[in-house]
């Protein structure tokens, strides 16, 4: 069943159900080491801070909802071959090794579009914001591309 047009915008506005992560030292370090980065840093109050990658996957990580659940709300598979599209992080402090942050977000914009090799797809852009405590700590907004291949 094609998921049409008009279903784009009843999904706009559904929020994550969101949850917590906490930054453990290992995976602070296992992300350092992957990425060729230097070993988490200390900051001038002896704090240990992570990476900055780390900001997206405590999004991800603690949304709320797997990645097939997402699809589902737009009507798509990962067989579709939905696809990641922008990202954008707006960390407004350091993440804290140890700290646990709340994660919330939801879907902020849905737009059909066609292209001229591509045919019809749907950009989905949704945002994730990392809190710790009442401070805003980090902000991830992403796109995802749906191919429409029976709209």
């Amino acid at each position: 069943m094609a998921f049409a047009e008009a279903d784009l915008q009843t999904v706009v506005g559904r929020r994550f159900p969101g949850g917590e992560y906490t930054v453990s030292p290992w995976r602070a370090w296992l992300l350092a080491d992957t990425v060729l980065a230097e070993p988490p840093s200390l900051l001038d109050d002896g704090e240990r801070t992570a990476h900055p990658l780390f900001a997206w996957m405590a999004a991800t990580g603690a949304m709320g909802t797997t990645w097939d659940e997402l699809f589902a709300w737009f009507g798509a598979t990962a067989a579709d071959g939905p696809v990641f599209g922008e990202h954008e992080t707006t960390l407004h402090r350091p993440l804290r090794i140890g700290a646990t942050y709340r994660v919330s977000g939801g879907i902020e914009s849905a737009e059909r579009k066609v292209g001229r090799r591509t045919g019809v797809f749907d950009v989905v852009g949704y945002a994730m914001d990392l809190h710790d405590g009442g401070t805003h700590v980090a902000r991830c907004w992403n796109s995802i591309v749906f191919p429409r291949r029976d709209a």
